[in-house]
């Protein structure tokens, strides 16, 4: 069956599963920078140590991202996500039970290999059952059930379950809601009607395709965004609650404008590529959310404008995640090596971004404060300007129009 005959009903029911599977990966994700105050305090830790429980998901989240796609490319994608999908419900519940920095550690590690087996085989599955047309915008919609789930709900879920329940129920909470999503896509999710040839997706494929110019420059803004990302949710309460003294509840309150707003980012950027090119957008947005971080860390302003500019930077900066990291990476390469090279930049971009950046974040905030840690993310977005100028664009509607082929051309 091709893409095409594809129920629209079958697509919508996928898509609204796939979403709700990555925001719930995206609460375990950023919801531990949300416990950081408690959970310092109770194992004992500075925050080099704590930023290591954001670095060891890291590490086993990039090899099983590019090892996920690689597999899903060769035996399905079905067959991978299941198994990794029920693997995040069980090791995000087993971090309720974590009693030392070394058992939450363990548990981390073995939770990143399921969410990076959910990135990109998830955005490999939208982008083989979806028309071309919508492919955009339907990958941004699965991007956004990160923010709007992880960032934006779960900054208030994570901080008001701590405050009432204490931070041990917060995580098995979340590993039975998502265990009832893993049910019901088992129950949705048919194999997408992709052939697959063995020969198609062995491991020098993959390493071919980093003599693609456009591939290693989207990795390398890969590495910026998601230091954006995971840099500044890992510190970020830590700098409303004690630099500038919000309350715990006020902090995830004003935090969770950042993932709100960010996920209405996260469709209308895509969206707005889609007609107007993935360059302008992606260089505009990466100025705008520099801009109006610097403002936020460097103002002294109060809660409601706090608020405001945390919302512009995470409009500006999750609207970049699925352009930059799903549809132009899917469209730079073949159809047959989508899930590769899903897999292949995702790979990198963790092992820089939230893996490396996040510990130099820690060592950072040891040492010159948590303001010095946030200017980072504002780094980031200015690499992430800084190298779309040498991208060739991707966008079906803008490649297509004649002045982009003499361009092409030439």
């Amino acid at each position: 069956m091709t893409t095409a005959a594809r129920p629209r009903r079958y697509e919508f029911m996928l898509l609204a599963l796939l979403v709700l599977l990555w925001g719930s990966v995206g609460l375990n994700r950023i919801g531990i920078g949300l416990i950081f105050p408690q959970l310092r305090a109770e194992f004992g830790m500075p925050n080099w140590q704590a930023s290591l429980l954001i670095s060891g998901t890291s590490v086993t989240w990039a090899f099983a991202s590019w090892a996920g796609g690689w597999l899903s490319d060769r035996y399905g994608r079905r067959r991978v996500l299941l198994p990794a999908a029920l693997f995040i419900c069980i090791t995000t519940a087993a971090m309720g039970g974590a009693w030392s920095f070394l058992s939450m550690f363990l548990v981390r590690d073995l939770l990143g290999i399921g969410d990076g087996i959910g990135w990109s085989v998830g955005e490999a599955t939208i982008s083989e059952e979806v028309a071309p047309k919508r492919r955009g915008f339907s990958q941004a919609i699965f991007t956004a059930g990160y923010t709007l789930i992880g960032a934006g709900a779960g900054a208030l879920i994570i901080t008001y379950l701590s405050a009432r329940l204490g931070w041990r129920w917060a995580f098995p909470l979340i590993g039975a809601a998502t265990a009832l999503v893993v049910i019901a896509l088992a129950a949705v999710m048919r194999e997408p009607p992709v052939r697959r040839e063995h020969h198609a997706a062995d491991w020098r494929s993959a390493a071919r395709l980093l003599r693609n110019r456009s591939l290693v420059y989207l990795t390398i803004m890969g590495c910026a965004i998601l230091s954006w990302l995971q840099v500044f949710a890992g510190f970020d309460h830590s700098f409303l609650v004690e630099v500038r003294h919000f309350t715990p509840i006020e902090a995830g309150e004003i935090a969770s404008f950042w993932g709100f707003v960010g996920a209405v980012g996260s469709l209308l950027l895509p969206l707005a590529s889609d007609y107007w090119g993935r360059r302008p957008v992606v260089l505009v947005s990466s100025l705008g959310c520099a801009a109006s971080l610097a403002a936020y860390l460097f103002g002294g302003f109060d809660k409601a404008v706090m608020e405001l500019l945390l919302g512009a930077s995470g409009f500006c900066g999750f609207g970049l995640l699925p352009i930059v990291l799903a549809t132009c990476v899917s469209e730079a390469v073949p159809e047959s090596q989508r899930g590769t090279a899903l897999g292949v930049t995702n790979f990198f971009a963790v092992l820089v971004g939230t893996t490396l950046m996040p510990f130099i974040g820690g060592l950072l905030a040891d040492g010159f404060g948590f303001i010095a840690t946030l200017c980072i993310p504002m780094a980031a977005q200015l690499v992430v300007a800084g190298f779309i100028l040498a991208v060739t664009e991707t966008a079906p509607r803008v490649a297509a129009r004649p002045e982009a082929k003499l361009r092409q051309a030439a």
